[in-house]
């Protein structure tokens, strides 16, 4: 387990969500987006409670949740003062899957900094946590138990291969996989117990590649897609960098 190099981040301060995913809802907070893949919640107590804000709630405590992308794809714990800043490395729980690394080709070296090239592989969605395993094609969720406990609740397919994007609205869940031509899948999130149910056959992306071959065992990272998000109106949008650019030797098609 590498501390030094978390690959995605999810920042968890209950009440005012500034989410991984620009459309992300959490409770009835209206979502703000993050410049970094963080998801925040602030959890605690408090003597007055609301239907935004359950009892527990301080604006003084919070998490950050961390993937590591590792072969043992975990999600790492880290506590947070929110007054001084400081955090601390508090767990780390496996998903019960593995990580992946997108291919440069033969022109680019391999992403290291961002593996997966995308946004919102890890989300905070109510009390879940939602982690795409690029490497096993699953995505696992996790119970929020406390600011500093997590535990996995299941992996399930992903309905894909290479997962590396998941969109939240309410009890909707769909991931986005980069794998072959591409395909969105769509699932039921049950948030009082963070299970996942898929929802009818996932959706090709149908893109086409130069190669007669067909697609790369791994896509070329800097023109595959990316990230899968909801309007404000409820539409569902992905981001494609390039049609069919995951050809095998690293170039974009003509």
């Amino acid at each position: 387990m590498k501390l030094s190099l978390p690959l995605f981040l999810s920042l968890l301060s209950i009440g005012s969500v500034a989410s991984t995913s620009t459309y992300l809802r959490h409770l009835s907070s209206k979502s703000r987006s993050s410049k970094s893949k963080s998801s925040s919640q602030s959890r605690g107590r408090s003597s007055k409670s609301s239907k935004s804000q359950p009892e527990w709630y301080s604006p003084s405590v919070s998490s950050v949740y961390m993937m590591t992308n590792e072969p043992i794809n975990e999600i790492l714990i880290f506590s947070r003062n929110d007054s001084s800043g400081k955090i601390d490395f508090v767990n780390a729980v496996r998903s019960n899957g593995s990580g992946l690394q997108l291919s440069g080709g033969t022109a680019l070296p391999a992403p290291t900094d961002d593996p997966l090239a995308s946004q919102d592989a890890l989300v905070v969605a109510g009390n879940c946590l939602l982690a795409v395993n690029a490497g096993s094609n699953t995505v696992s969720s996790f119970r929020i138990n406390s600011a500093r406990d997590i535990s996995l609740v299941e992996t399930v397919d992903s309905g894909g291969e290479i997962p590396v994007s998941i969109a939240v609205n309410e009890d909707l869940v769909y991931v986005l996989n980069v794998g072959g031509v591409g395909s969105i899948a769509a699932f039921s999130l049950f948030h009082f117990n963070c299970k996942l149910t898929s929802i009818g056959d996932p959706i090709e992306l149908s893109q086409t590649f130069d190669s007669a071959s067909g697609p790369p065992s791994l896509p070329f990272f800097p023109a595959s897609p990316a990230q899968i998000g909801f309007t404000p109106e409820n539409n569902l949008l992905v981001t494609i960098k390039a049609n069919g650019a995951q050809d095998g030797d690293g170039s974009f098609p003509s």
